[in-house]
């Protein structure tokens, strides 16, 4: 099946390179200017060619055609765009020393009270680093494991009464809120409770935050610095309302280092451990830093995982023998109960996490990573300078031929055999959905857990098919990428594991969904 969305370039330029050839195999010691590319316009470059809601796509239509390494133009500004698996793995693992995120990055997000770990360098980021690691290692998650079963106990009510009801279910916005309040949970040890409609506020204001990373990062010039656009007045107030909420979640954690001293050297949580490291250890954090950090975790949390979850939902729809499968590993591991209760259980369950990873790697929500270079390097024979933006094709590299055989088949099934690396025709260096080396993210584990319980919870309890009539699932880009116009029809399980029959149909529309797009 094809799994990446057709873009239309409308300039092309002879390929230098032979499409899927390795960049390492080109001419040692060439400049920027003799590496191959689409044309552009003067003074424009490549802009009139780019459409943000689309640019995963259009870039790695491009990389087809002029290699695993080509350049282009925003402006004046030229980008190096890499899908060879051995250089994005050499970026990633020199980091954060010789690259960092694009230097663009930063003071937008600045600009929008985002300055926390995601957007860091040099000594802030590892300081910060440090503490979310704590908050997201493999200890607290067990300690934390029950209230995840609070969590998706909720989201099964939910979907069990609007199925009795035989109401509508928005899905990934359901999954939305409940990465949501599973983040404020661990991270902040604040029960937001979405799912059962006392934060709803939150969510649709943290929806148009992504969009606008996407479209502010990739401008030409920072025009909303002269004149607001309708979208840019919208994300202005919704930071506000956010800053709000969040002031919140700051305050129950203050009043809980009050009175309980002892969490100062024992946080339960992210947010504890920065307060009890600024106001008791007296370390260099500043209220902005907390509540950028705060954010990162919120928006980093909910928008990624959900949208993975969603586009699980599409695979499995699209293979019904594979959900069928993943249905028989939930009914023989989990017995005679409904969801997870055992965290043990979640590591039983290697088919529902093969699902997962083939999911990301054909529909990594990150396809890009938007990265420059902090000093000059050598990178696949060529010399890029200092300040060189780098977009780093993550997700095209995950699906040439030359590293996973059937690259573009969705086969779970890749990930339960054993592989001798890329010469078996599977080579997890190309499988970066989480990035890799000093960066990689630190909420992996969590992530991949939720996924498990909120999967687990559904496919033990429902089945799920195509809407009849629902328009084709569109990939839609906006700084992560999520499914656009999925739609679906729930039908309740019987507890033996069989459909049950007569039961309502309950469907959930993406197609109002904008996940950080």
């Amino acid at each position: 099946m094809e799994t990446s969305a057709q873009a239309t370039c409308p300039f092309h330029a002879p390929s230098a390179t032979k499409a899927g050839e390795r960049s390492t195999s080109v001419h040692s010691h060439r400049t920027l200017k003799e590496l191959p590319g689409p044309d552009g316009l003067p003074i424009l470059g490549n802009i009139l060619q780019l459409d943000l809601k689309q640019l995963h796509s259009i870039l790695e239509q491009w990389a087809g055609t002029y290699g695993s390494i080509y350049k282009f133009r925003i402006a004046h500004k030229t980008v190096v765009a890499i899908s060879d698996t051995d250089l994005i793995n050499e970026v990633l693992r020199k980091r954060p020393a010789a690259y960092r995120r694009l230097e663009s990055i930063e003071p937008v997000l600045k600009e929008m009270g985002i300055d926390g770990v995601f957007s860091a360098e040099g000594e802030q980021w590892l300081r910060q680093r440090r503490t979310a690691m704590q908050a997201l290692n493999t200890a607290h998650l067990k300690s934390f494991f029950p209230t995840l079963m609070k969590v998706t106990e909720r989201l099964k009510k939910r979907w069990d009464q609007a199925t009795t009801d035989g109401a509508s279910i928005d899905v990934p916005e359901d999954l939305m809120r409940y990465t949501i309040d599973v983040t404020s949970n661990l991270a902040f040890g604040y029960d937001v409770n979405t799912l059962e409609g006392k934060g709803d506020d939150i969510q649709r204001h943290l929806e148009k935050v992504f969009p606008m990373v996407n479209r502010r990062i990739n401008a030409p010039f920072p025009y909303w610095h002269f004149v607001k656009l309708p979208a840019d007045r919208a994300l202005d107030d919704a930071l506000v309302a956010i800053r709000k909420a969040l002031a919140e979640f700051i305050s129950h954690s203050r009043e809980q280092l009050a009175q309980n001293p002892e969490l100062a050297t024992h946080p339960t949580n992210f947010l504890e451990a920065m307060l009890a490291a600024r106001d008791v250890d007296g370390a260099d954090i500043t209220d902005e830093e907390i509540f950028g950090n705060v954010l990162t975790m919120l928006i980093g949390g909910e928008d990624s995982t959900a949208a993975t979850m969603a586009w699980m939902l599409h695979f499995l729809t699209e293979y019904p023998d594979i959900q069928l499968r993943v249905q028989q590993e939930l009914d023989e591991v989990l017995g005679p109960v409904n969801m997870l209760h055992d965290m043990r259980d979640a590591e039983r369950l290697r088919y529902l996490e093969a699902v997962s990873f083939e999911t990301m790697r054909l529909k990594s929500v990150f396809p890009i990573l938007f990265l420059g270079t902090n000093k000059d390097v050598e990178l696949g024979g060529v010399h890029i300078p200092e300040g060189t933006a780098i977009f780093l094709l993550t997700r095209k590299c995950g699906m040439q031929e030359r590293e996973f055989t059937a690259a573009d088949q969705f086969q779970p099934e890749r990930w339960l055999a054993s592989h001798g690396g890329q010469e078996g025709g599977h080579n997890p260096k190309a499988f970066v959905p989480f990035g890799a080396g000093p960066r990689l993210c630190p909420g992996r584990n969590l992530a991949l857990l939720e996924m498990k319980s909120a999967m687990a919870m559904l496919f033990r309890n429902f089945s799920i098919e195509k809407m009849e009539g629902a328009k084709p699932v569109d990939e839609h880009f906006g700084f992560l990428m999520a499914p656009k116009n999925l739609a679906v029809t729930f039908r309740r399980r019987t507890q033996c594991g069989s459909q049950e029959a007569g039961r309502a149909e309950v469907l959930g529309s993406c197609s109002a969904m904008t996940v950080g797009a």
